[in-house]
Parts: structure tokens; C-alpha cells; sequence
């Protein structure tokens, strides 16, 4: 089955940093709704969509909320002061065009400013400058004249950046023999986390168009909020109480320079990135293995991951209740936590591929098998 493309730009166009998720939730409600039996939300703002009445409570959670920005003043000069919403590094931020939301849903495009290299002298050209010491330019001179566009501290931003195509062709050597594969890259803001939701909704749509069955309860969930603190999977899964969890995100790719292996092992166009562990849940691991066990059988390709120095919505749903047994399953991405990622759509369609079928496998014993003592 090929990939909405359409809706997967969409998405990722769409603005949504943390806690102002409602335009990308109106269009992953609108989409899922053709698919699912039922469709309803959380009150953080979390889109929950089901497929099947009886079995054991799927969980795929794939966050729709982006990085981004939040405005915390106005200078006499009228320039924006910002703090993050999510982890941003800094020098990836100057000279980068954002976009600013006001209250009436007006879109205002401004520019993390930096000074021109003719005027800075040797010693400061050394000096790193820091998210605190930047400012957003919006064009105009005066306090009063950003007032006049309706700008106010507590207005959200996101980067600028539009979703776009690339075909490249890959060279490998397999045997001695160059290999050449053609492949379809995608470019955009926000893949973290809104491939996530894309995926969960892809498996969605793959059930119903293609009556596959299942001896379960799937739950897709687009969360909110993850980017600072993993509030919607909080409560989405209070809502939910699932019996498996499974948290759809991109994992770093690690073919990069200056990027060690053994910080980030997984690569682009290499498959399904598995997370053996993340800075907040070791997964159950009878359910890695099992899901190992039918990427092999299956022949879909997937690697072996991990990320140290972050948490995904799986942090939150294994210990829902009781507890969850739950794993994290990812798209390699380039740059992530910048204004622009870089993925490969063959990693998407076998991450869809997967997760349907350890879908159709997922029945009350191989649930049972995972918390057996």
C-alpha cells in the first residue's frame, strides 16, 4: 500500500508547536475518521481513533506536537525575546525564519536575528551566543508597531520550513558489487513527532481498506505535549489502560559526521530502528523480541537502536496502571530538533508494514507471554 504523501505534507506543514496542537489535530481527526470505528480526544487534546471491539488494548502513539517557540517579550525597539518549547540547540537558530501565531490564528513571519559578519570583532566571532542573547526581528521599529500586528507574550512560533521531495539514488556494495537503489527522501519541519501520528494513522487505514483482521484493540493516539514532558501520553493512556504500548517516533540517524555509532547506531534508509532503551523506559523484553522475531520471519528490514539522553511517550504508557509492557519503534531521521529533518519514505512503508503485522499476532496469549513469571 503506498503512503498518503499528501497527508503526511500536510501535517508537517501545519503548526503545532507544544500545547497549540489544534491545527494539526483537526486534520489527523478529519483524515483517521474514514478509518477508525471511533474517534474521540482526551481533554488535554490528545486524538484518540479505535479499530476493533474485543481483545486485548493496542496502544501506537505518535506525538503531533513540534519544537517551537513561545514569545516572552517585546523590546522598545520591537524586537521578540522567545524561550523553547522543546529542546533546541542554539546554533542551529540564527538567521532561521519562524512563524508567529496570534490570537485570531493570524501567521506573522519574523527572523532569529544575528549580526552581520562585518561589524563583529576576532574576540566576539569566538563566542557562542546563546538562545537568551537572540531576538526575533519581525520588521518593525517600535514596541508599538509589533503591538499593532496583535503579537503578545505567550504567542506560540514554529520554524519556517515547508515539506518537499527528494529522489536520490543510493550506491552500496554488497559481494563486491556496487548496488544502486533508488529512493524517495522527504524533507521537513516537525517529523518529530508528526511521522509518529502519520504511521499510526497509515495502520489505521491499511485495516480497514484492506479488511485485515486482528484479535485486538487497536488505539491510535496523536498526544500532545510531548516535547515538554510527556503530558498527553499521560493522559491518553489513563483513558486508554492498554494492555501494550507502542510509541511511534523518529530515532536519530546516526550517518552523520562527527556522530558516533555508539551514540546513535541507527541510520537512514536501513529500515525500522528498534530502541533497545531511552533515557526514559527499558521495554518489556519478551515484546522486543517478539516483534524481532516477525521483522525476521518477515524479512522487513530493521535495525537495533537506542537513545540515552531522551524519553519518548513509551515512559509514560509502561507504567500506566499496573504497567504496560511497551516499545518504541522508529523512522531514522537526519536532524531532528532543527528547522529541518531528512527521512527516507522506504523506512515509513516498512514501519507500517511491521507494526501490522505483529498486529495480527497480538492475541490475549502472546499478550499473556509478555508479564509471565
Amino acid at each position: 500500500m503506498k503512503l498518503n504523501i499528501d497527508q503526511l505534507e500536510a501535517w508537517t506543514n501545519a503548526f503545532g508547536p507544544s500545547g497549540f496542537e489544534l491545527e494539526v489535530a483537526k486534520l489527523i481527526k478529519h483524515y483517521v475518521s474514514h478509518y477508525a470505528d471511533e474517534v474521540s480526544q482526551d481533554k488535554s487534546g490528545s486524538v484518540i481513533f479505535k479499530k476493533g471491539d474485543h481483545g486485548p488494548k493496542i496502544m501506537l502513539a505518535g506525538h503531533m506536537d513540534e519544537i517551537g517557540f513561545i514569545i516572552t517579550g517585546i523590546s522598545k525597539q520591537g524586537y521578540l525575546t522567545f524561550n523553547q518549547l522543546g529542546g533546541w540547540w542554539d546554533q542551529t537558530l540564527l538567521s532561521q525564519r519562524v512563524i508567529i501565531r496570534v490570537r485570531d490564528g493570524t501567521k506573522i513571519t519574523g527572523i532569529i536575528v544575528a549580526k552581520p559578519p562585518h561589524i563583529i570583532d576576532p574576540e566576539e566571532r569566538k563566542k557562542v551566543v546563546t538562545k537568551e542573547k537572540m531576538f526575533i526581528d519581525v520588521g518593525c521599529k517600535s514596541k508599538e508597531e509589533v503591538e499593532a500586528l496583535d503579537i503578545k507574550i505567550g504567542d506560540p512560533a514554529v520554524p519556517d520550513s515547508q515539506f518537499e521531495l527528494m529522489k536520490r539514488t543510493q550506491l552500496s556494495k554488497k559481494k563486491g558489487e556496487k548496488i544502486k537503489k533508488e529512493v524517495t527522501l522527504a524533507m521537513a519541519k516537525g517529523f518529530d513527532d508528526r511521522i509518529g501520528a502519520f504511521i499510526a494513522a497509515e495502520v489505521m487505514r491499511q485495516l480497514k481498506e484492506e479488511g485485515i483482521d486482528h484479535p485486538n484493540q487497536i488505539y491510535g493516539v496523536a498526544t500532545v505535549q510531548e516535547e515538554v514532558g510527556l503530558r498527553g501520553a499521560r493522559t491518553a493512556a489513563h483513558v486508554i489502560q492498554p494492555d501494550v504500548g507502542f510509541a511511534l517516533e523518529v530515532d536519530i540517524s546516526g550517518d552523520v559526521p562527527g556522530v558516533e555509532k555508539t551514540k546513535a547506531p541507527a541510520e537512514m534508509s536501513k529500515g525500522v530502528s528498534i530502541l533497545t532503551v531511552d533515557g526514559s523506559m527499558i521495554p518489556n523484553p519478551r515484546l522486543k523480541h517478539f516483534v524481532l522475531d516477525i521483522a525476521e520471519e518477515k524479512k522487513i528490514d530493521h535495525q537495533l537502536s537506542l537513545v540515552l539522553g531522551g524519553g519518548t511517550d513509551a515512559g509514560i504508557i509502561h507504567i500506566t496502571g499496573a504497567g504496560c509492557p511497551s516499545l518504541v519503534i522508529g523512522v531514522p531521521t537526519r536532524h531532528i530538533h532543527s528547522h529541518n529533518g531528512i527521512l527516507d519514505l522506504g523506512d515509513v512503508e516498512k514501519t507500517v508494514q511491521l507494526l501490522i503485522e505483529v498486529i495480527k499476532r497480538l492475541d490475549q496469549k502472546a499478550v499473556d507471554s509478555f508479564t509471565q513469571i
